[in-house]
């Protein structure tokens, strides 16, 4: 893991602070990372002026080498050295990092759940964030304003998400 100081300006109050962060995670080794991407609060902070919760948005790169895939929130536009049998997806946003990250890690057909969270939004004229994949009973769940909703799937739409 390799850890930065990073200056961040609270979106609330405008409060200037300095935050150690890491900047690379990698499956297996990065326990802690996977399980706050997992549950969508690596990149929340609470400012300790304002009190107010915020996404962070710095440079983070992470890796699961078994999976197959890389997760980079960067501005830079060309990155050097990632493998080239590895998925690599720039993501422009915290929330689609790790929308990504959980849908990746499950294995799930990334192409077809962006499909599916359009659906989603289109339908609930709302975001929908994405929380797992149920494969004892064949659902997606998607919270929605705070509220759990289960997608059951078709034998057709589970194939393809699996594949």
């Amino acid at each position: 893991m390799k850890e930065r100081m990073i200056e961040m300006t609270c979106p609330h109050c405008g409060h200037v602070f300095h935050i150690k962060r890491d900047t690379l995670g990698i499956a297996k080794i990065s326990e802690n990372i996977e399980k706050r991407l997992q549950d969508g609060t690596y990149f929340y902070h609470q400012c300790n002026h304002c009190h107010h919760l915020f996404y962070m948005i710095y440079p983070f790169l992470f890796r699961d080498p078994q999976r197959k895939f890389i997760l980079i929130l960067s501005d830079k536009k060309e990155i050097d050295n990632l493998p080239d049998d590895e998925l690599v997806v720039r993501c422009k946003d915290p929330e689609q990092l790790v929308f990504c990250y959980r849908v990746l890690h499950q294995q799930l057909n990334l192409k077809k759940m962006v499909h599916f969270k359009r659906q989603w939004e289109k339908k609930w004229t709302n975001k929908a964030k994405f929380d797992r994949y149920d494969p004892l009973h064949h659902c997606l769940w998607i919270k929605v304003k705070e509220e759990y909703k289960a997608m059951i799937l078709t034998k057709e739409e589970e194939k393809e998400l699996r594949s």
